[in-house]
């Protein structure tokens, strides 16, 4: 892979730890045109490369914090096959404690919640069902 595609695909932290021989020619370069075009003085190149640099610097990490936070929130919204667990156990119990439900349906819906915990076991227990209510 070259130095350009590492840069495009991962970033410029990659390509800096991946590549450093090709960033420090990149950064000698900056600071002798910048030093040829100051007058060639080598303290003047080095004071502003640091201003310069600075300014990039925080740029940069301004910039991949606000894409960091943006993917975050992006991925946020996302939603995923798998539900919460928890979330219809939760919901049974609160059912129950409101009153909604007696207890002999709670015993019996939360028999069949930990009957079908599993992916698998809910599709099993589905088609059981649906063979049961087929044969009456």
């Amino acid at each position: 892979m070259s130095s350009l595609d590492t840069l495009r695909e991962h970033g410029f932290g990659t390509f800096v730890e991946t590549h450093p021989l090709q960033f420090g020619l990149a950064v000698g370069l900056f600071v002798g045109v910048f030093a040829f075009f100051n007058g060639g003085s080598p303290t003047a190149a080095f004071f502003g490369f640091f201003v310069v640099g600075s300014l990039l610097a925080l740029v940069y990490s301004y910039t991949s914090v606000f894409f960091r936070a943006a993917h975050s929130v992006a991925e946020s919204y996302t939603t995923t096959d798998e539900a919460d667990p928890n979330r219809a156990l939760h919901q049974l119990r609160e059912r129950y404690a409101k009153g909604e439900l007696s207890e002999a349906e709670f015993e019996r819906k939360l028999e069949q919640l930990l009957e079908t915990e599993t992916r698998a076991a809910a599709e099993d227990h589905l088609t059981r069902r649906e063979t049961d209510l087929a044969t009456e």
